[in-house]
């Protein structure tokens, strides 16, 4: 009988064994080690969108039909409550996530990526409940319009009429309009630094703070060294990236604009404080890291953040401690400002 137990024990250790050589084998890369479980991830979980064989409508339907209904979210939160932000363009539904039951409290505007053509309210419950728990700030999700049914500029119109109404209201949704951030990542990332402009070049200049995690700061160059090195195999593509500047941008001389691309912009300077954020496989991390160095060479405070063992998308991951980590930097940044 006993032998038959250290039978049974050799052969879990040696099935054990080649498990974890096998995944540390994939998490080798010619650029650097990936995290073991980004390294499992995009093997066996995280697929691109079939952009070529399926309409965006087709595609959405998919991954939405796929989403996760969890109600995980509500642990870290005191309430959430759908409402309308009423524009001149019509209403833009935007979410609320309450941290507790205090007043006055501040504000981050979070704007959802998704190339742009995807991402909804529900997909970043857990994201932005998170960010509310971890900030004690009012959380604003916001559902804007989707390309290629609404092209540039709707989305970018759409962020900031939200984020004028949500300045203008603070105090009817229980917020301060004098601590007011923005946040987004990927396509998001892009709106939130464009509201920055926004407001800047309107003279508002009301936001405090700007945060971009892994922002797509342009839409011209899709040669760079990190679309060279990560182009394929690492979760998000230069190929879907070039699909979703086609749907969002297909009038080729938008994409020089600054409100598109504002990696391009001629004038960066009085933009708020901004934490940039990268992941080290990620085809965008070239565009980012340009970006936070402009508007350093402008006089912008920035903080600059690589996880390089992490792909694009790992902040709205919640199996990556990476993503933990993320929050608690936010947190870290936003202190000062609220």
């Amino acid at each position: 009988m006993r032998k038959w137990w250290i039978a049974g024990v050799i052969s879990l250790l040696t099935i054990f064994s080649a498990v974890a050589i096998t995944v540390f084998f994939w998490t080798q890369t010619p650029h650097g080690t990936l995290h073991y479980l980004a390294a499992i991830g995009l093997r066996f979980i995280y697929e691109p969108p079939d952009v070529q064989n399926y309409s965006p409508a087709e595609l959405r339907e998919r991954y939405w039909r796929e989403e996760s209904t969890s109600a995980e979210y509500l642990n870290y939160v005191s309430n959430t409550k759908d409402t309308i932000a009423l524009t001149t363009e019509g209403g833009i539904v935007i979410r609320l996530y309450y941290p507790s039951s205090a007043k006055n409290l501040p504000i981050i505007v979070y704007y959802h990526g998704g190339g742009f053509v995807f991402g909804t309210l529900n997909e970043y419950d857990l994201l932005c409940a998170k960010l509310a728990d971890r900030t004690s700030a009012l959380v604003v999700s916001v559902d804007y319009r989707l390309a290629p049914e609404h092209p540039y500029p709707t989305a970018a119109q759409d962020a900031y009429a939200a984020l004028q109404w949500v300045y203008q209201n603070a105090p009817s949704i229980g917020g301060d309009s004098t601590r007011l951030a923005v946040a987004g990542d990927s396509a998001g990332g892009n709106l939130a630094t464009v509201v920055s402009m926004m407001t800047r070049d309107s003279s508002e200049a009301f936001v405090d703070y700007q945060v971009m995690l892994y922002p797509a700061t342009q839409s011209i160059d899709l040669t760079t060294v990190s679309h060279q090195n990560f182009g394929e195999d690492y979760g998000i593509t230069t190929r879907q990236i070039d699909w979703y500047i086609e749907q969002y941008l297909p009038d080729e001389s938008d994409r020089y604009e600054a409100y598109a691309s504002p990696l391009l912009a001629e004038d960066l300077s009085s933009l708020p404080p901004a934490l940039v954020v990268l992941a080290g496989f990620d085809p965008l991390k070239t565009e980012g890291e340009q970006y936070a160095k402009k508007l350093q060479a402008t006089g912008v405070p920035v903080r600059l953040l690589t996880y390089e063992s992490m792909i694009h998308g790992f902040a709205n991951i919640p199996e990556f401690p990476q993503s933990e980590e993320l929050l608690d930097e936010i947190a870290s940044a936003l202190e000062a400002v609220f």
